[in-house]
């Protein structure tokens, strides 16, 4: 769906899974053979035949991908699909490193499995990795609550290196999701990729919310298991409810989608989303939190025309890009649905080039931050 030799994109809605890896791989084989495959896919598929099909199509070019709560294709949102994208191999540099056992992380994890890509790279590169032309991308298991560590303990090595992601996603499942990394799907795993381009690129951040007057505070919390037990005092989903203006029975994720906290941290605004009311009252967010944190009931923009004027922003930074590789917080496209502006993100994102999948989180420099559209964008590539 490029030019020959350029950056590809593709995607396919078939169900059987060989299918669906025969047309992906038409759409963005590079002619030569090499360059870097980079897919996203439902966790509908049966992953063994995929890998298998994959693996049989793409040989030995480096492909590396994970599962999703739906992806985002060369015509917006789709379910039940592969998409994806390829970078060609003139002027590019990779490495990737596996993490697994991630639920059970270690900092030293991370920070081998930095070292170990910056090593490969560097030999590969013959010389110093130049961070103007350098990005990490870290592809990580969406339920093992450990991306906070995962995150801080790579950015400890890597320096100066731009990094984002996204965590993995099994259709709101919340049970397990994969990686795939050397023509196989791990679970309970991490992706690092280490990536020099040609392509000018820039990193961006974008939500729609702004934070309010309304405050709370988190007085019982197991930042372990990012459940809070109590706000202000009084039982955790009660008073939540009772800030945001819901009844108890209304706490779905998607009252949470629309009803979000924010914290303030070094200026900027970040949002702490909430994943589920427990039985006992607790909640559980998807992102770090801790006793006394203290909490603001976001307020909320109209996010269609918010991602609208953020591509404005890129267009006049860098011109129309050739690719957009957006990691879009799962909570955003429930929120779209809700508010059926589904279709109008789809055209948006159509317009501009995303490919992409909705996440369980987005990994953006050494933070994992939740409800964001966290994306990585190329420009054209400057003439010999």
């Amino acid at each position: 769906m490029s030019a020959e030799g350029g950056i590809r994109r593709g995607f396919s809605v078939a169900s059987d899974p060989a299918d669906a890896a025969r047309e992906f791989h038409a759409a963005v084989a590079q002619s030569d053979g090499g360059g870097l495959v980079v897919f996203f896919c439902s966790s509908v598929f049966d992953l063994d035949r995929l890998a298998q099909a994959l693996v049989g199509l793409f040989g030995g070019t480096h492909v590396i991908g994970c599962t999703t709560a739906g992806e985002i294709g060369p015509h917006g949102y789709l379910d039940g699909a592969i998409t994806g994208f390829s970078l060609p191999s003139g002027g590019l540099r990779t490495a990737s490193a596996l993490i697994p056992g991630l639920s059970r992380f270690q900092m030293s994890q991370g920070h081998e499995a930095a070292e170990a890509v910056l090593h490969a790279f560097a030999r590969s590169a013959g010389g110093e990795i130049d961070p103007a032309s350098t990005f990490a991308m870290l592809l990580s298991d969406g339920v093992s609550v450990n991306e906070e560590p995962l995150v801080a303990s790579l950015s400890a090595r890597i320096g100066n290196i731009r990094l984002l992601g996204g965590s993995a996603g099994d259709n709101l499942n919340l049970n397990q999701t994969f990686v795939f990394h050397e023509g196989r799907f791990h679970a309970d795993a991490a992706l690092l990729t280490l990536v020099q381009t040609p392509y000018p690129f820039r990193i961006y951040r974008l939500h729609h919310f702004s934070g309010s007057d309304t405050k709370m505070v988190v007085t019982a919390a197991d930042p372990v298991t990012r459940v809070v037990t109590e706000i202000n005092a009084e039982p955790a989903a009660a008073e939540y409810a009772r800030i945001a203006g819901l009844d108890v029975e209304q706490l779905t994720l998607l009252a949470f989608a629309e009803h979000p906290v924010m914290v303030r941290v070094g200026g900027d605004w970040y949002v702490r989303s909430i994943g589920r009311m427990n039985p006992d009252g607790s909640l559980t967010f998807f992102c770090a939190i801790d006793e006394g944190v203290v909490l603001t009931l976001a307020r909320r923009e109209d996010i269609a025309a918010n991602l609208a004027s953020f591509f404005e922003t890129v267009h006049a930074e860098m011109g129309t890009p050739q690719l957009v590789v957006g990691f879009d917080c799962v909570l955003r496209r429930l929120e779209a649905e809700s508010r059926q502006l589904k279709r109008a993100l789809s055209r948006i994102m159509s317009a501009n080039n995303v490919i992409g999948f909705c996440t369980y989180g987005e990994q953006y420099g050494a933070m994992h931050v939740n409800q964001t559209f966290t994306a990585l964008a190329f420009g054209q590539k400057a003439e010999a």
